[in-house]
């Protein structure tokens, strides 16, 4: 397949975070919108891996939503899997199961030729180094305090969970993450905190926001939301069963290369930025499984874990 000369050095970026090499069966599934980004990914795998194979499907509803059967199994069956979709599989029961089986795993959702360009080729040492510092405060605190420039004032749980960093280094055995990459993240427990959450950035699956969204929590459930935009999260949360409007993630952006576009992919790695997830949790080290994960973006955040402050008003505190 061809590819454009301007997606070679984020493919060969994608393919090394995942540590492709000759004794690899590679697997990339698509949608339509993501082909030319697939294309690129299928041309930089084939003098690396053992076998390649491309797999398109219809584009799903939401994110979270399962792909169809072929596609799961498929992906099983992969050492290396790679998805570039037009909705989010990361939390889907298909990607776990093929976890489980031992693949490494990147999935890519909503990502344009221009995100793949910018965000993928970055110093993934930079990234490695401040995701884990960021993964070990998230572990050892037992509650987070979440405020924001717009309104957002919620105490989240986290005790007995693990923080992670989503850092691109994608080359054992089971892993995932999203590319691009450039976040750190836990699992609060789902259903501890009361607070108000005011998404001011962008929501997965819908876009960026025009004017700030309101979500009342209560017992780790989201039960109200203002405006047109929230009305459109909770019935989306809704369609995803008993647990899609539980409190799935908190998430810093480390990637200094991504910007705000409108794009949770992107907006979620943001330096100075966070972001809440409602949904399926299983996938972050949770206990909830919906059929559904929204990601809202958060700017101008201030996060205190246990009294030390890691971000104060969008400004990064790492050491």
């Amino acid at each position: 397949m061809a590819r454009s000369s301007s997606l070679t050095a984020p493919a060969e970026a994608a393919l090394d975070c995942l540590g492709v090499g000759p004794a690899d069966s590679v697997l990339v599934v698509c949608n339509d919108e993501q082909r030319v980004i697939a294309e690129s990914l299928v041309a930089a795998a084939t003098p690396r891996a053992r076998a390649v194979t491309v797999l398109t499907f219809p584009a799903l509803s939401r994110h979270g939503e399962e792909p169809p059967a072929e596609v799961a199994e498929a992906m099983a069956r992969a050492d290396v899997v790679f998805a570039p979709t037009s909705t989010s599989l990361s939390q889907t029961q298909a990607r776990m199961e093929a976890t489980r089986r031992g693949a490494r795993i990147a999935t890519l959702p909503t990502i344009t030729e221009e995100i793949f360009t910018r965000a993928l080729p970055v110093d993934y040492g930079g990234l490695k180094r401040k995701g884990e510092w960021l993964a070990a405060r998230l572990t050892a605190a037992s509650t987070a305090r979440v405020t924001s420039a717009a309104g957002t004032e919620i105490v989240l749980s986290l005790g007995g969970r693990t923080g992670r960093s989503d850092d691109g280094n994608l080359q054992q055995r089971g892993m995932f993450g999203n590319l691009p990459a450039g976040e750190a993240y836990i699992a609060p427990l789902e259903n501890v905190g009361d607070g108000t959450i005011v998404f001011d950035g962008s929501l997965a699956g819908y876009g960026r926001l025009t004017s700030p969204v309101g979500i009342t929590v209560r017992r780790g459930r989201a039960t109200d939301a203002d405006t047109e935009a929230g009305d459109w999260l909770l019935q989306t949360l809704d369609a995803g069963g008993e647990h899609g409007r539980s409190l799935a993630e908190l998430g810093i952006g480390t990637n200094p290369a991504a910007i705000l576009t409108g794009n949770v992919l992107e907006d979620e790695k943001v330096v100075g930025t966070i972001h809440l997830a409602f949904g399926t949790s299983a996938g972050l080290g949770g206990v909830n499984v919906a059929g559904v994960h929204i990601d809202g973006l958060l700017l101008r955040p201030t996060v205190d874990l246990d009294g030390l402050l890691v971000l104060d008003d969008g400004r990064l505190l790492i050491p």
